[in-house]
């Protein structure tokens, strides 16, 4: 008798790319869920040629789809994906005597970049104090409650340097279309490969954990959607998962 494969697929890496163009799969993220999931169209008939009731026959079709993955990786393409935005790039750089409205206890964001690294303010000529009037954090200053050099609704000019950094412009596409592939293992099966190829998927609104007690996290939630390029008798148009039994 053959010996029976168990499954405990202990996790994976994800790989995505473009439905058509047949561009190269990049890393979407190591994925700590995988899941399938299916709807179900089920029509019934009724016994009604002998009597206690029953069913004489049923018909099930498969109406939904859907692939369900929580990804570990937050690079700016993955972002956009999960936002239906854009991933774009800023130069690092410096920018000089910007204009801002000053309030005490309020934030000063800098428009230009984050990061920021010699930062000065001045107000009317008069500079303000790091530590005494002002805090810098990642991307702009808090000014402090206490701070002498400045009052409420004072214009404020701020100079420093930001650093090259990526963006995620969201909300900006519908869902595009992609192929994907998670390449996983089989920690019941001595470590061997599970891999699943999934031929079409759709990205529908996702959620991002950004703050959370744990590691940060992505789930996409993806509609399986027919490729009618996959032809032949046994092949499926939807997905394949190929694994090592025995």
């Amino acid at each position: 008798m053959a010996k029976k494969t168990h499954t405990l697929i202990g996790g994976g890496e994800c790989f995505i790319a473009p439905f058509a163009g047949g561009a190269a799969m990049r890393f979407l993220g190591e994925a700590s869920k995988v899941e399938l999931s299916f709807s179900e169209e089920k029509k019934t008939l009724k016994n009604y040629s002998t009597p206690g009731g029953g069913n004489a026959d049923t018909v099930s079709l498969i109406t939904d789809v859907q692939l369900v993955v929580t990804a570990h990786g937050f690079d700016a393409e993955a972002l956009a994906m999960a936002t239906f935005g854009e991933a774009g790039n800023i130069a690092g750089g410096s920018v000089t005597d910007e204009s801002h409205t000053a309030y005490l206890g309020g934030y000063i964001r800098a428009a230009a970049g984050v990061n920021l690294t010699a930062v000065t303010l001045t107000n009317t000529g008069t500079p303000l104090v790091e530590g005494t009037d002002y805090e810098v954090k990642g991307g702009g200053v808090c000014i402090l409650p206490g701070a002498v050099n400045v009052s409420d609704g004072d214009t404020v000019l701020m100079s420093y340097t930001h650093a090259a950094s990526r963006t995620v412009e969201a909300i900006l596409n519908a869902g595009k279309e992609y192929r994907m592939v998670f390449d996983g293992f089989n920690q019941a099966n001595d470590n061997t490969p599970v891999v699943l190829d999934v031929w079409r998927v759709k990205n529908t609104p996702s959620s991002i954990g950004l703050v959370t007690d744990d590691f940060g996290n992505i789930e996409f939630t993806f509609d399986v959607l027919k490729d009618d390029a996959r032809t032949g008798i046994g092949v499926s148009k939807f997905f394949k998962l190929t694994q090592i039994e025995g």
